[in-house]
């Protein structure tokens, strides 16, 4: 059996003289650990997970490959290597039976598969390839690359401006689009605050940033634009995107801790979490009602606040009213008591340090009571609309 090896964690294996059928993470966003050909049509893949700078907190949870050569014929991949720990402790698999993967021919629309089986450290997937390249991820991708298209498309907006605040640990821009009419003279703006992907695998959330970006731009969001300014970072971690990370930046820093200790003063803090440090100084600059979006496996919630309880309560209302938002849990999670040094997210160092509205909201990836099926990308899109709509409202006090 021969192996072959790239820089980039690249693995495509063959096995001679049997097939011509190769799998391979030689583009954007892919990603796998160690891969073995058993048979002509089965293939063993390690998922390559992520830790973080201490070789702890190891999360499995993002996958992504392309299959050549395999059209007409039904493949048979299992995923190994899905144990994970979180937050320093033991953790389920997050590859799991309710979270089937999505497959295309072309990247562009994608599919979910109707089943994945999952037994101890192991997940089972069967297709059959429609076209000669098959692509196949855990949730459907959104690339650096795609982002940066759809900048280029709205870009010549009048209502929108496009600013790069900094540079991630490999040197990629960081954005946040700022989208208002305020006249400049009417004083001080109100903001909104939407900050998505601090997580590269959390793709749900560029998504919903786009879908609430393009509402922005439409003549129905005008009266918005004239009473608020709003800001948006689409994604916090492009490194992680580009190279199919998971959670943590190049340097294995969690990107929704050490929100307290991160310094955008200190040169080390600014080389080992740049991201942290751009963000930071931005954000705090220009204080306005702050929204994190992130995904798990399932369940939804919302953070709760330290400082503001009434305005979490009227959020988690309003959320669960005018959108898909499902909630697991009754009302707005209790904030935590203490939280260790090196811990804060970016919320939370934001309602306790700062005195901002600031909160957190989690979508499952998984199929909730409301959608009734597992939550596409055109989802997310629609519930960014919904959700811009939502957070002006409680910024304007209505």
């Amino acid at each position: 059996m021969n192996l072959l090896k790239s820089t980039r964690s690249l693995f495509v294996i063959s096995l001679a003289g049997c097939s011509s059928v190769s799998i391979s993470t030689d583009f954007e966003a892919g990603s796998l650990g160690r891969i073995e050909q058993v048979s002509e049509t089965e293939f063993r893949c390690a998922v390559a997970g992520q830790a973080d700078h201490e070789g702890r907190n190891r999360q499995a949870s993002w996958y992504c490959f392309r299959v050549d050569g395999a059209k007409g014929r039904e493949i048979t991949v299992v995923l190994t290597d899905l144990k994970g720990e979180y937050n320093y402790k033991p953790a389920p698999a997050c590859v799991r039976e309710d979270t089937p993967p999505v497959v295309s021919g072309d990247t562009k629309t994608w599919r979910h598969l109707d089943k994945i089986s999952v037994a101890g450290n192991e997940a089972t997937i069967r297709f059959t390839p429609d076209s000669d390249a098959f692509f196949v991820a855990h949730i459907e991708p959104y690339t650096v690359t795609r982002l940066e298209r759809f900048i280029a498309e709205i870009r010549s907006s009048a209502n929108v401006k496009d600013y790069v605040f900094g540079k991630s640990v490999e040197g990629r821009d960081l954005h946040v689009l700022t989208i208002t009419e305020v006249e400049p003279k009417s004083g001080a703006p109100k903001i909104v605050w939407l900050l998505c992907r601090q997580h590269a695998w959390e793709t749900g959330t560029s998504y919903v940033a786009e879908g609430a970006i393009r509402y922005l731009l439409t003549d129905a969001a005008a009266p918005l634009r004239r009473q608020l300014e709003f800001r948006i970072i689409p994604m916090l971690d492009p490194d992680g995107c580009a190279a199919g990370g998971v959670r943590f930046n190049r340097n294995g820093y969690d990107l929704n801790r050490n929100w307290d200790t991160a310094d955008p003063e200190n040169p080390e803090n600014r080389r080992l979490m740049p991201e942290i440090c751009a963000a930071k100084k931005l954000i705090q600059a220009w204080k306005g009602t702050f929204l994190t979006l992130h995904n798990q496996e399932t369940g939804e919630w919302l953070s709760g606040s330290a400082q503001y309880p009434d305005v979490a309560e009227k959020l988690y209302a309003k959320l669960s009213q005018k959108t898909s938002f499902d909630p697991s849990e009754k009302g707005p999670r209790t904030p935590a008591g203490k939280i260790e040094p090196g811990r804060y997210s970016v919320y939370e160092y934001l309602d306790r340090e700062k005195g901002m509205p600031a909160f957190l909201l989690e979508q499952g990836i998984t199929q909730g009571k409301k959608l009734g099926h597992l939550p596409t990308s055109g989802d997310r899109r629609e519930f960014g609309q919904r959700l811009i709509q939502v957070l002006a409202e409680v910024a304007l006090g209505k």
